[in-house]
């Protein structure tokens, strides 16, 4: 049987139609989960976060929720960086980056990702999700071929299909499959793209194996390492750094939306490239520039990050922790090996009542079902952060092999 969110996708005789029955679908028969996807924060994301529930409690909770992995948002040099921007720029761009929207900032920013990715040149999006739409469809044709991780995010899924070019999907984290596509390839346009680190369960993308793969078939290769960049490899440089091969991929992609705990996306690579970008990937160019407000804070951050190695040594130390003990307890955690540690439930009801029951017992999680994932690989996906003290993440396993036991996730 196909879930709520399945059945509402369908096609209907009126465009309408699919709203109105997810509509009457929602009022006489949420899903048990429906609640957890509207929770309103009454402060910015720390540790233990005030939030207010659906039926109005306002209740502090332990947040495992949020993608600030190294949870900057409140760094007191971060903020005052912004601060200062604010009083000298305003609070918005208010034009495209071609025409009004580049300030000093902006290319100060754009000259530190290339140094960070090692590339000649980099570019910055308003959002992360547009900025890989832009990337794809700017670069690629119909007639060009793009080769994409099943698993993929959404956003170069959507950037591929705009871009008309044909897209062949590839099984999650298989090389071998991904040869015999490019074998049966004719196209004289070929990229590979892939997440660095796969969102709804952690896993890193084999990106040696996708290096050999496009010398061998001359095609491009882009990692969007939107997961990855300023947690995984040495010094947080990315999933292609940590397997040695960061100079031999053509297009880094990332955001500062998950381990900056900031807004927008970046994309970079050789100068050129780059610069073609800024005039045919349309979600730039048709798109007001991120505030230089927030540009002054993402580049305080990525200081703090290279000044302060403590923030992603902690994080190592809580995400190692926090996977270990899960999986002591018989917990599948998916292999993940970043900071997003998936709880494999595999049940949407039971999901939505694990989630509810540790949203009663004060933790914040968030879930991974359909569209995500299938329905029948549903997962909690609890994202660790830097800031979180062991005795508060021992407190989350434990409350988690409970529930865990009380709803036949695990056996009792």
């Amino acid at each position: 049987m196909k879930s709520l969110f399945e059945r509402c996708f369908q096609t209907g005789e009126k465009l309408t139609e699919k709203a109105d029955l997810l509509a009457q679908e929602l009022r006489s028969a949420p899903p048990a989960y429906f609640d957890g996807l509207h929770m309103t924060l009454l402060e910015g994301v720390k540790p233990v976060t005030k939030v207010r529930l659906p039926s109005g409690e306002v209740k502090d909770m332990l947040m495992l929720g949020s993608n600030s992995f190294l949870n900057l948002n409140w760094h007191p040099r971060v903020i005052e960086a912004e601060c200062k921007a604010l009083e000298k720029y305003g609070s918005g761009a208010g034009s495209p980056p071609l025409y009004a929207g580049t300030t000093d900032l902006h290319q100060e920013l754009e000259e530190a990702l290339a140094e960070f990715c090692g590339t000649e040149s980099a570019i910055i999006f308003p959002a992360g999700y547009s900025g890989n739409v832009g990337v794809l469809s700017g670069l690629c044709r119909p007639g060009d071929a793009i080769f994409c991780d099943s698993s993929n995010h959404a956003s170069l899924y959507d950037g591929a299909r705009l871009s008309g070019a044909r897209v062949v999907p590839y099984l999650h984290l298989n090389p071998a499959h991904l040869e015999r596509c490019l074998k049966q390839a004719a196209e004289p346009g070929k990229l590979i793209v892939t997440d660095g680190v796969f969102s709804m369960e952690g896993s890193l993308a084999p990106v040696d194996e996708l290096v050999r793969l496009k010398e061998k078939y001359d095609c491009m290769l882009m990692v969007d390492d939107a997961h990855g960049f300023w947690v995984v490899g040495p010094d947080g440089l990315g999933t292609a750094s940590r397997f040695g091969v960061r100079d031999k991929v053509d297009l880094h992609y990332g955001t500062f939306s998950k381990a900056l705990g900031s807004v927008g996306g970046f994309c970079a690579g050789k100068r050129n490239v780059i610069d073609y970008f800024r005039y045919y990937a349309r979600s730039t160019f048709f798109s007001s520039a991120i505030p230089a407000a927030t540009v002054a804070a993402i580049l305080e951050s990525m200081r703090v990050v290279r000044e302060e190695p403590e923030h992603l040594q902690n994080l190592i130390r809580n995400r190692d922790f926090f996977q270990s003990e899960l999986e002591k307890r018989g917990i599948n955690t998916l292999n993940s090996r970043s900071a997003i540690i998936p709880v494999l439930v595999g049940d949407e009801e039971k999901l939505g009542k694990l989630q509810m029951a540790m949203f009663e017992a004060g933790i914040f999680s968030n879930i991974g079902t359909t569209p995500a994932v299938n329905a029948s690989k549903c997962r909690l996906r609890l994202n660790v952060m830097a800031t979180h003290s062991l005795e508060q993440l021992g407190f989350a396993v434990e409350t988690i092999e409970r529930l865990a036991k009380q709803f036949q996730v695990i056996p009792s």
